[in-house]
């Protein structure tokens, strides 16, 4: 029996939710709205924030649970973790992750799809490769949804947080090398989160092994923005 949401997340690590589509995620709820949430990886090579000697295996656990605490804050469903390596998902196979995210599209039936753009926001490798692979899974979906909405930083914003983003990067081989533009502000849709911004700083804190309260960027707790593809009437 399919279970179906109106929203599904397709990401690439734990946190990504909590970043990106927290407040939309809330605000989809409060509209009586479900939505669900996929993660590729585990996460499992993020730094550990409270300098723990953690192996990968233990990361990967620790990030789950968090995941899942996170979810529960936000009013939406951990649908799915699947084991892609964590920094290694665009050495993946490609065609593979397209087929599991496809099986997860068919059933959940989801209507829109919130997931990276062309950018992967920040330029890492594997938000660019997950973003990629769940708009081909949507389009191959056997009832595809109507719309992809691509997280996105405004054009306009861009160097501010390219600053910003020099504070957080730990592993930087894990992201690409042009400079990030973002998406002109006449094309996305900017979604005003103010109301929940603490309810998404509760579901950052959730994420106690990757969390910097002094490293938010502000906009995050006041608008999400996406670009918004659409693949039907």
């Amino acid at each position: 029996m399919k279970e179906g949401v109106y929203a599904l997340a397709i990401l690439a690590h734990p946190d990504d939710e909590a970043f990106l589509l927290a407040g939309t995620c809330l605000k989809l709820a409060e509209e009586g709205k479900r939505s669900a949430v996929i993660c590729a990886t585990t996460g499992e090579r993020g730094p550990d924030r409270l300098n723990r000697e953690l192996s990968p295996e233990q990361m990967a656990e620790i990030r789950t649970q968090e995941l899942q605490q996170a979810c529960r804050v936000l009013g939406c469903d951990c649908k799915k973790i699947f084991d892609f390596g964590d920094g290694q998902l665009d050495k993946a196979d490609f065609a593979e992750l397209i087929s599991q995210l496809s099986e997860e599209i068919n059933a959940l039936t989801p209507q829109i799809i919130l997931t990276f753009g062309e950018e992967g926001i920040s330029g890492h490798r594997d938000h660019i490769t997950i973003g990629r692979a769940a708009m081909l899974a949507a389009k191959q979906a056997d009832t595809p949804p109507s719309e992809i909405w691509r997280t996105c930083i405004p054009s306009s914003l861009i160097e501010d947080f390219c600053k910003h983003l020099d504070q957080r990067k730990v592993h930087h081989l894990h992201y690409v090398a042009n400079n990030l533009k973002g998406v002109p502000d006449g094309r996305l849709t900017k979604i005003d989160i103010k109301k929940y911004a603490a309810q998404k700083l509760k579901a950052l804190e959730a994420h106690q092994s990757q969390h910097v309260p002094d490293l938010i960027w502000p906009f995050f707790l006041e608008y999400e923005c996406f670009e918004v593809i659409k693949l039907s009437a």
